[in-house]
């Protein structure tokens, strides 16, 4: 057989993934460990290990693309990444004139037929909207990460000569995912879970299926909002027949 080509039907067929859905519905796709190692084993050198960054810490794509070696504390085994999912913020001005419109609204209330109050609250939402938002504040976050990976990204940039603030996955995010999309169709990974994006969704079901406690896996994954989190907890809801069996009478 052509080494590059994989016989997907080796593989062990596993039961189908528990269904997570968002607040609104919409299911999130996540990747399981078997089928990561799968995907790695069709995969060496720099893509391999972008692979393995993405599984082991929850990152996404854009966070880890940007990942330095100087990032990687090899002391205690942690990695730092910077948070790049944060919307813009309103400045204080802009916050002053939201808490006009909310005394307004609540005035326009107790006085509905006030045409002072209605005017007033017209005009503080035209300024709102005039109000350019900021780009929000750096924010970092600190994820421990197991020996193994932390001694596969030292020697991959020894050997490759990567210094401490250079990228170690110096490519684009639609080059990564061409990798990894390959990689998946090699392996038998259904096309709607073929991106970066499952392994950030695997990483938080496996960690919840393990055990850590959800406030440690929102600083992990850096979640605005505990809510966001919680959704991954309804994992251990599809048997809890086990949780029963726990319990002590």
């Amino acid at each position: 057989m052509d080494n590059n080509i994989i016989d997907v039907t080796s593989y062990k067929v596993l039961p189908m993934p528990a269904v997570l859905k968002t607040a609104n519905g919409q299911e999130i796709k996540y990747i399981r460990r078997d089928e990561v190692q799968r995907i790695m084993s069709v995969l060496e050198g720099r893509d391999r290990l972008m692979v393995e960054a993405l599984w082991n810490t929850g990152g996404r794509i854009s966070e880890v693309l940007e990942l330095t070696s100087q990032a990687v504390n090899f002391d205690d085994g942690t990695i730092t990444i910077r948070t790049l999912k944060k919307k813009k913020r309103l400045p204080k001005k802009g916050k002053d004139i939201k808490n006009e419109i909310m005394g307004l609204s609540l005035a326009l209330k107790r006085e509905p037929g006030s045409k002072i109050i209605q005017k007033k609250l017209k005009q503080a939402e035209k300024r709102l909207l005039l109000i350019e938002k900021e780009e929000p504040l750096p924010a970092y976050r600190t994820v421990p990460i197991r020996a193994e990976l932390a001694g596969s990204i030292a020697a991959y940039c020894m050997k490759t000569g990567i210094k401490k603030n250079d990228r170690v996955f110096p490519i684009t995010r639609i080059r990564a995912y061409q990798i990894i999309s390959k990689a998946a169709e090699k392996t038998g990974i259904e096309k709607d879970r073929r991106h970066p994006h499952v392994f950030r969704h695997g990483f938080a079901v496996n960690a919840v299926l393990s055990g850590v406690p959800p406030m440690v896996l929102r600083r992990w994954m850096g979640h605005a909002s505990i809510d966001t989190t919680l959704i991954y907890t309804e994992v251990l809801a599809q048997d809890t027949k086990g949780y029963l069996n726990k319990m002590k009478f």
